[in-house]
């Protein structure tokens, strides 16, 4: 009873720990570019990146003594050129659906907690803010529907400003995308399994091959 108790507890510990969602999140602003990295509630700013001390510098290191001559090895003989393209070809053929899967599996999991697209319009010609207002809509456009389209978007918004103070169009963008830690194992997982066996299978062929060519 005990035992089921604490199988129990592990897989309710695997099942929370699965929920946690890791990922990024990315600012860009008139102060440049901003990126930070996401473990469930925690986020690290990885850039830009702080300076680093200058360290002092390292004293010469002794010169090594001569290594003593190592014997030649015995070099194998070289596989036919056609014989190792087909083989790659063979592993190719058995393992790009396999990234492949796996890659669409990830991007279904992904998911964009934040999108957040701000362009401004500004100048002090009437005229020509209206033009750049309209342009700026029409490339406000361009980026959010094929974003919106390939992830699924928790909390979005996106607008056009004017401002007559501003110098031309300025750019304001966040975006944070998210991916639950059980996601990615299991897609790792599944995908590793079937790279394994896709690669023996191959494997065996060409050992086939070899022994009826030979």
């Amino acid at each position: 009873m005990r035992a089921l108790q604490v199988l129990a507890v592990i897989a309710l510990g695997l099942f929370l720990i699965g929920q946690v969602r890791v990922g990024g999140r990315a600012e860009f602003n008139a102060q440049g570019f901003f990126l930070w990295i996401r473990l469930g509630r925690f986020h690290i700013k990885i850039l830009p990146m702080k300076p680093r001390a200058e360290k002092p510098p390292k004293e010469p290191k002794k010169p090594k003594k001569p290594k003593k001559p190592q014997k030649p090895k015995k070099e194998r003989e070289p596989v036919p050129l056609p014989e190792r393209i087909g083989g790659a070809l063979e592993y190719a053929q058995a393992l790009l659906p396999v990234g492949l899967e796996a890659a669409g599996g990830m991007l279904r999991g992904l998911r964009m907690d934040t999108l957040e697209l701000e362009l401004t319009a500004g100048s002090p010609d009437p005229a020509d803010a209206a033009m750049l207002y309209g342009e700026a809509n029409a490339a406000l456009g361009a980026l959010w529907f094929p974003l919106t389209k390939a992830f699924k978007v928790k909390d979005g918004r996106a607008r056009v400003k004017l401002d007559f103070d501003a110098p031309g169009i300025t750019v304001y963008g966040v975006a944070a995308l998210s991916i639950k830690i059980g996601t990615v194992v299991w897609i790792g997982l599944r995908a590793g399994f079937k790279a394994l066996f896709g690669a023996l299978a191959v494997r065996k062929r060409l050992k086939l091959k070899r022994r009826k060519a030979a």
